[in-house]
């Protein structure tokens, strides 16, 4: 099909169409079939209809803004209720309840410093020739404002916290000190931090930055999803499984992830079967991210290394602090929606429509300490209950 008959093609529809959708395809089909004109007749047809939005690149390459935003105060402490946040595969109970003494072998804080959110609907074909395209939506946002002695602080409080909640929850405690000392201890691997960086892990979209209390060595179980040991990664908890039977004792190493809260969602309609309209949206507020959020206990009643007891407690549903401890600044939208709508005027088809967002998450600091820390608190308190729960 030459571009003349296009042409054609398209006043004929736009000559049947009402003057709010003509108007509407007509701004879509410009850069399908005026190629030709100038940069400066484009400019001008810009300032012509009041367009006053920057590109993409421009609003990314400014710098941060201040927080400037009305602040939310942190909601306080939640006392999460056990059946209903807590999935705890531990077991069995009346083995470990004998091992009368717990350490923290290890204390691990993920706090994520980006995240997607994306969404997407695959194109559809139905009977009559109707096609819908698909559509692809994704908005990156990335925190600044708060730096790692402030995130390395944040952890050292939360650790003396759940030693704190342990013990007032009847747990008796033996100091890390000892477990440090043990001669297994030596082989437990710690997780890598190349150059001097805290270990850093991508993970469904987001990247987290995963802290230990200071002094405490950094180290994961068997298949944790932030982790470095796989499906098959025995070795870590047979080590600590060694203090446990040497000591009578049980091993605990928690894992909190402080995360984004955030909603995405597609709609599908749009013009001549394009799906145009997509709601993607990033808020404001912070999050213990359900699953990725778990406890680790070990023990072990018998000297064969393989005879480890104990599981894992799963945070099952997110634990949300909506509000504001930031300033979020989106930049502007990409979007190829009037290329696909004019392509597919013509019976040809431009892929499904994709938009594109990226935006500061600006934090103020001792805001985003408050917000997070009443987070770890809360998540401390509901395993230091489900440990005491094992000697009641």
């Amino acid at each position: 099909m030459n571009n003349k008959l296009r042409v054609l093609l398209a006043c004929g529809l736009l000559a049947l169409m009402g003057p709010a959708q003509a108007l509407d395809l007509w701004g879509s089909m410009k850069g399908v079939f005026s190629s030709d004109k100038s940069k400066d007749k484009a400019e001008a047809a810009k300032t012509e209809a009041g367009s006053n939005e920057t590109t993409a690149a421009a609003a990314s390459a400014q710098p941060a803004a201040a927080v400037t935003t009305e602040l939310d105060p942190p909601p306080g402490v939640a006392e999460l209720d056990m059946e209903a946040f807590l999935d705890k595969r531990i077991w069995p109970k009346k083995d470990l309840a004998a091992m009368k003494k717990v350490v923290v072998g290890g204390f691990r804080v993920a706090l994520a410093t980006k995240a997607t959110v994306s969404d997407s609907v695959r194109a559809s074909y139905l009977p009559g020739g109707i096609h819908k395209s698909g559509v692809n939506s994704k908005i990156e946002v990335t925190l600044e404002g708060m730096d790692l002695q402030r995130m390395q602080a944040l952890v050292d409080r939360a650790y003396q916290d759940f030693l704190a909640q342990l013990q007032a929850n009847g747990v008796e405690l033996i100091p890390y000190a000892d477990f440090a000392a043990h001669p297994s201890f030596a082989e437990i691997e710690a997780a890598e931090q190349k150059d001097g960086k805290p270990y850093t892990v991508n993970h469904e979209g987001r990247t987290y930055v995963v802290l230990s209390p200071t002094g405490v060595k950094l180290w994961f179980d068997q298949a944790e999803t932030l982790g470095d040991q796989g499906a098959f990664g025995w070795g870590n908890g047979r080590r600590a499984g060694d203090f446990a039977f040497d000591n009578k004792a049980l091993i605990l190493n928690p894992l909190l992830v402080v995360d984004f809260a955030e909603t995405a969602s597609a709609r599908n309609k749009g013009l001549f079967g394009v799906r145009d309209e997509s709601d993607v949206e990033a808020k404001a507020g912070m999050s213990l991210r359900k699953l990725n959020t778990l406890l680790y206990v070990r023990g072990r009643a018998a000297p064969v290394s393989s005879a480890v007891m104990g599981g894992v407690a799963y945070l099952k549903e997110n634990v949300v602090f909506a509000g504001r401890y930031g300033q979020l600044n989106m930049g502007e939208t990409s979007s190829n929606r009037g290329l696909v709508v004019g392509l597919a005027l013509v019976g040809l088809s431009a892929g499904p429509v994709r938009t594109n967002q990226k935006g500061v998450m600006q934090a103020d600091p001792a805001r985003f300490e408050a917000y997070a820390n009443n987070l770890l608190l809360s998540g401390n308190s509901l395993f230091a209950r489900a440990i005491g729960d094992l000697y009641r």
